[in-house]
């Protein structure tokens, strides 16, 4: 959640990167945020970024 803190568009790729995380690993997380609602999925380009409502959430959180 860390790496999509910023609410902006990150490839897979840089994500997975980041993350260190495996191929499978990566998309199961994925597959998981996105059936969750945390995450949206851009399948067309290949990136996501936190949902709005998760966004805000975390950044409440993150000032109390």
């Amino acid at each position: 959640m860390e790496v999509l803190g910023d609410g902006e568009w990150h490839a897979l790729r840089e994500v997975q990167r980041k993350t260190r995380l495996g191929r499978d690993q990566i998309q199961r997380l994925i597959d998981f945020l996105k059936e969750y609602g945390f995450i949206v999925v851009d399948e067309t380009e290949r990136r996501i970024k936190l949902d709005e409502t998760v966004q805000e959430f975390l950044m409440q959180t993150s000032t109390s």
